[in-house]
């Protein structure tokens, strides 16, 4: 093996792979790849384009993460998870089924997700009758690698059990799925099989590299930025954004997403416009002249910034985005604070809606992790510290942590974050505006149901 051996986490994204390569030295080596096509062949050819630019006799061993929610068909029909498909299921499922059922075979609440994956089998079952084989990304990924189909109870959430490590069998007798059409099950650390030799570009990844398990990229990415302790909160922002605290219990009432982490429970909410919503902000008005305490003094808008409807936690897909308050004195900058702030109170309205447990710190990571003026108005509205981690590709670091422990370079998870997570940044909140910003926020939280009947009026009306 080459002295310098290191481990790789692979992330299979919604739009790119991003690969990590971290040797046992400390060093390390990033690389993203883009995806021509947005299909298993295009994932598996930017993931080949990926690993040419590494150094394959110094990877002693593989980690996986995707994203999940997203179902391929017999490797060709590919449901993403921002469809739509499992909408009556879900409504169907939740219906027949007692609240108690759900805890006692996927050790949570359902919460209201169609990309679950019993909305979505059920939906499978029906449109696809004679499918032989259903799987997400990472098993598909772990497929094409090793040979070998296989899972993990995280990556499956809302389906196995996540106590006993294995597929609910009860629902699958319940939606009648067979078994034997999904992937083997096994825990995230333990190997999943070793890499066939696959050549690429001109290179070959030599046979024989263990294939650990991983997990889905939520939780590969709260490990990846050192969230492992109950009372720490994170904010992983990108296309959708999630806000969450782990907590020592399972909240049963919730109407975000609670369930088991590894050593306790992350209580959590997804919003659907925060990535959008920026793009939009930096488009029109660019941030650079955002100064919070500037802005606020010339009563800048407040926004909406339900660009692409809201999940978390005004489930609506008919929500629209909106400035309210815009008078003859502002400026470009006061409308680039107001859609800061917009996504600042959306994440917040999520942690109201858990009734604000008390925290310790924010961990912060994605793109948005990189807005200074967005970090600290995070710090002054939720009263702690952000943390900014050195290591930016999260998940990717949470995948090699597998690969670590299934080594033994790592005892356990808990290991592993200490050994491999460094804070780059800490803010602290200075309490100049904080009083200010919960006063606007309350205004902000009435302004959706305030004006949810005209989105929907509007949202029906025909193209011209």
């Amino acid at each position: 093996m080459n002295k310098k051996a290191g481990v790789l986490g692979i992330d299979l994204g919604t739009s790119s792979v991003k690969m990590l390569l971290k040797y046992k030295d400390g060093t390390s080596a990033k690389i993203r790849q883009g995806y021509k096509e947005n299909t298993p062949s295009g994932w598996w050819k930017a993931v080949k384009s990926a690993l040419a630019e590494l150094d394959p006799e110094g990877i002693a061993a593989i980690g996986l993460t995707s994203q999940t929610g997203t179902y391929i068909v017999d490797g060709k029909e590919v449901l993403p998870w921002s469809g739509k498909e499992g909408e009556e299921e879900l409504a169907e499922l939740k219906e027949s089924c007692d609240g108690k059922v759900f805890i006692e075979e996927i050790s949570m609440s359902h919460p209201d997700l169609i990309s679950y994956p019993l909305p979505r089998l059920m939906y499978i079952k029906k449109h696809f009758p004679e499918a032989k084989k259903v799987c997400q990304p990472k098993d598909f990924l772990c497929e094409m690698l090793t040979g070998a189909c296989v899972t993990d109870p995280y990556t499956w959430r809302g389906l196995a059990n996540l106590s006993a490590f294995r597929y609910s069998r009860k629902f699958l007798e319940l939606i009648r799925f067979p078994i034997h059409k999904l992937p083997e099950m096994r825990t995230s650390t333990e190997m999943a099989g070793f890499t066939k030799e696959i050549v690429f570009h001109g290179r070959v990844l030599p046979a024989g590299i263990p294939v650990f398990v991983g997990m889905n990229d939520f939780f590969a990415s709260i490990l990846g930025m050192g969230v492992f302790e109950t009372g720490e909160m994170f904010d992983i922002s990108g296309t959708s954004e999630h806000l969450g605290v782990l907590e020592t219990a399972a909240d049963p009432d919730t109407r975000l997403v609670s369930g088991p982490f590894f050593n306790g429970n992350v209580h959590y909410g997804v919003t659907a416009s925060a990535g959008v919503s920026l793009g939009y902000g930096m488009k029109l008005f660019g941030f650079e002249d955002v100064d919070p305490i500037q802005n606020l003094r010339n009563q800048p808008p407040i926004f909406l910034p339900y660009l692409n409807g809201e999940r978390a936690p005004v489930w609506n897909a008919d929500a629209r985005g909106m400035f309210f308050g815009i008078h003859g004195q502002c400026r470009k900058s006061d409308m680039a604070y107001g859609v800061l702030e917009g996504v600042l109170f959306s994440l917040y309205h999520i942690y109201e809606c858990m009734g604000k447990p008390p925290v310790s710190s924010m961990r912060i990571s994605g793109g948005a992790a990189a807005n200074p003026v967005l970090n600290q108005m995070k710090a002054e509205l939720f009263e702690v510290p952000v943390l900014v981690p050195e290591e930016t590709e999260t998940s990717a670091l949470g995948a090699c942590m597998t690969a670590e422990i299934g080594l033994g370079w790592s005892v356990d998870f808990a290991e592993a974050v200490r050994q491999n997570v460094r804070v780059r940044e800490r803010i602290r909140p200075c309490g100049q505006y904080k009083k200010l910003l919960k006063q606007r926020f309350e205004i902000y939280k009435e302004l959706y149901p305030a004006t949810k009947n005209q989105c929907g009026r509007l949202n029906c009306m025909p193209p011209v």
